[in-house]
């Protein structure tokens, strides 16, 4: 007559390991401090435990203080120089906006004399040309284009560079900007700032490094390009064109993030290096001498020192200054027309 076999008789070692899991040595010196009448392990709450403890973790903060890299001399010029070139452009964005204001206070003041010379009212002329030239805000409908680099620019992985740009790839470059803002002057943009910074007929979107500068003025990731004009209309034309189709590649190649929407409310500033740089006079005013002028009853003609310019209303040209660094690559953007409605910076 057999005995019945155990269902686990073929695993001896791994019975052996559950119903015995403490080596025979510390489960011999176990009983003996049983015998003893102690507990069979010691407290893991000793003060030698403890003690221990602390030394250990104390040694590790040690290892990792002396691990870290010790401030040389030049990562101390370089932190110095980005704090001043931090406060170097927060002093030029608060001169900007104080430029802003003394520019509107400047036209108001100018409305004011023409109003008050006697001509003829050339407000509705000069506000025309202001427009054209891109020296006030403008607001209206239009789209708001926002472009960022490859999400895995972020981590600081090296994807190589793009052929013929000097860029990482992912990046957006110089050239990009260049290419998209061009597509929207030929869909139909009325007026085109890319991250606030308004691009007039001389503007200049270039580059230096991994930098994006537009008339010298860096400008920070994401790119936002805000354009006016006709939403529906500009977004049909865009999309079919070159400049579309070269969007749409780089998002499809570089992994480069774009957005594209429409608004029915946005606002253009106007350029702040814009300034007058040509003016001619329109005609004498009431009750001078010159040619085709009437003398009112009762007055004289007033006089005037010789070489003196004449005091009569004039009209004024408002373009940007020309550009003349050698090396650039202009954004070839062309003189907007006139929106349909225009706003003054307050």
């Amino acid at each position: 007559m057999s005995t019945e076999r155990r269902p686990d008789e073929s695993m001896t070692l791994l019975t052996t390991m559950m119903e015995r899991p403490l080596d025979a040595g510390y489960q011999e010196a176990a009983d003996r401090r049983i015998a003893a009448g102690l507990p069979g392990a010691t407290s893991t709450r000793t003060v030698l435990v403890v003690v221990l403890a602390i030394l250990t973790g104390f040694l590790f903060a040690v290892a990792a203080q002396s691990l870290r890299p010790k401030p040389t001399a030049a990562a101390a010029v370089k932190k110095e120089l980005v704090t001043r070139i931090e406060a170097l452009q927060k002093h030029g964005t608060d001169q900007e906006a104080k430029v802003a204001a003394l520019g509107k206070q400047v036209r108001d003041y100018e409305a004011l004399a023409l109003q008050q010379s006697g001509g003829t009212d050339l407000t509705s002329t000069i506000k025309d040309l202001e427009v054209q030239a891109g020296a006030v805000p403008l607001t209206g409908p239009g789209l708001t284009l926002t472009l960022d680099d490859a999400a895995s620019t972020d981590t600081g992985a090296d994807a190589g560079s793009r052929p013929s740009s000097g860029f990482q790839e992912g990046r957006v470059t110089s050239g990009d900007l260049q290419i998209i803002v061009n597509g929207l002057w030929g869909a139909g943009a009325e007026a085109i700032s890319i991250n606030g910074h308004r691009l007039s007929s001389t503007a200049a979107i270039r580059f230096a490094g991994q930098a994006i500068i537009v008339d010298f003025r860096p400008l920070s990731r994401p790119y936002v390009i805000t354009a006016l004009g006709d939403t529906q209309g500009m977004q049909q034309l865009f999309d079919p064109s070159f400049a579309g189709l070269y969007l749409s590649q780089l998002t499809d190649e570089y992994k480069i993030r774009s957005i594209l929407a429409g608004s029915d409310s946005l606002t253009v500033p106007g350029d702040s290096a814009a300034r007058l740089e040509v003016a001619e006079p329109v005609g004498p005013p009431v009750g001078s001498t010159g040619p085709g002028a009437t003398l009112q009853q009762g007055t004289s003609a007033p006089k005037r020192s010789a070489g003196a310019a004449p005091t009569g209303t004039s009209t004024s040209t408002t373009r940007s200054p020309s550009d003349t660094s050698s090396g650039a690559t202009d954004s070839g953007t062309g003189s907007p027309a006139s929106p349909t409605s225009e706003e003054n910076p307050s």
